[in-house]
């Protein structure tokens, strides 16, 4: 585990430094959901990622990266891979990921699926798609369309739905959804772009 952060720590140190940082902040008072996101991405198209993700019962960090792969001028696939530590039951493991982002003719998709496998604790494998969104941008500013996600573990499903509205400015985008399924979660979303 130890050559998996150093090899991370080298990817982000030995990028361009002419990359891309995205910051991202979802909350859901609701369901007290919380997720902070740090991502930074170099020219060459490595990735790395630090992000914590909150609800009762579970707080997990996850640290790693990837490489961003243009499929096509519209479509990129990031292949990732996480080590995860949580604050509760001694939660120790591997993620591995897949991120995909679309963007043609004003419509965008954003796709982020991860398998959890634990190496120590008390956390047992989960599946989690958060989150899936497709948009289509409307007065140059705006975009509207569907969030969805999943979690899955110990054979229990809690897939998620709902709409969601975004507001593009100069330093990112503003977005509430509010998805619908066993659980009802209104989110808030703030993401900031810094290149």
């Amino acid at each position: 585990m130890r050559h998996f952060w150093l090899a991370l720590a080298l990817l982000g140190l030995g990028a361009h430094a002419h990359g891309q940082h995205v910051f991202e902040f979802r909350g859901a008072p609701d369901s007290r959901y919380r997720f902070a996101d740090w991502s930074y991405t170099a020219k060459n198209s490595a990735i790395v990622d630090l992000f914590y993700v909150g609800v009762p019962g579970s707080n997990e960090w996850n640290f790693g990266g990837g490489y961003g792969i243009k499929v096509r001028p519209s479509l990129m696939i990031a292949p990732l891979v996480y080590a995860v530590a949580g604050k509760e039951g001694g939660q120790r493991g591997v993620k591995i990921a897949a991120l995909a982002v679309f963007e043609k003719a004003g419509w965008k998709a954003n796709v982020f699926l991860g398998h959890f496998a634990p190496i120590r604790g008390d956390v047992s494998r989960y599946q989690v798609l958060d989150t899936g969104d497709v948009t289509r941008s409307f007065r140059k500013a705006w975009e509207a369309g569907l969030s969805s996600g999943f979690f899955h573990a110990g054979g229990s499903w809690n897939p998620q739905v709902g709409p969601v509205l975004k507001r593009n400015d100069r330093w990112g985008a503003w977005g509430i959804s509010y998805r619908f399924g066993p659980q009802r979660e209104f989110r808030i979303i703030r993401t900031v772009v810094e290149k």
